[in-house]
């Protein structure tokens, strides 16, 4: 909710129009940044506006080649941070115990696979990356295995965001 509030005040005071502006000469740091705000549950709104706004001079292979990386970078301090045990901790309060107990087995079983889809279809979606990499966190994929799933998700996610902006605009 707050990101729709912090979106909405952007687009009302031209904000992203006058960032995006500001970095019209600077294609691939503002790619990046774009790509970076978008996996953060405040700030995937205001990003999607920004990707949409670039999308009219930025080439959209460019957009997301550069805002997946970005967006990786994002997901990477996003990732870290489900991992934790304090995340963990979080969950058990937050949901019956039978449930994440579920979730444990799971990640750990022969369907180890089904959190990870799901967590991808998350993470290409215009959601915020936080629930995507909750199921991600619960299957325990390995950095090195996250890493180009992430990139090859979000940079997914932006190109379709950008394409429909285009077409539609």
């Amino acid at each position: 909710m707050a990101g729709i509030v912090i979106a909405y005040f952007f687009v009302a005071s031209d904000a992203i129009s006058v960032i995006v502006e500001h970095t019209r000469n600077f294609n691939i740091l503002g790619s990046f940044i774009e790509g970076f705000f978008f996996t953060s549950m405040l700030t995937t709104v205001p990003a999607i506006v920004g990707i949409i706004e670039s999308s009219s001079f930025v080439p959209l292979w460019q957009l997301a080649l550069f805002g997946g990386i970005g967006a990786v970078c994002g997901d990477l301090l996003l990732f870290r941070f489900v991992r934790s045990r304090l995340i963990e901790r979080i969950l058990r309060a937050m949901f019956d115990p039978k449930l994440v107990t579920l979730g444990r087995k799971l990640g750990k079983g022969p369907l180890w696979w089904v959190p990870v889809i799901g967590g991808m279809l998350i993470i290409v979606s215009p959601l915020p990356d936080e629930i995507g990499l909750v199921m991600l966190g619960m299957s325990h994929l390995s950095l090195m295995r996250f890493v180009p799933l992430s990139f090859a998700a979000n940079a997914g996610g932006i190109y379709l965001i950008a394409l429909a902006a285009q077409r539609l605009g």
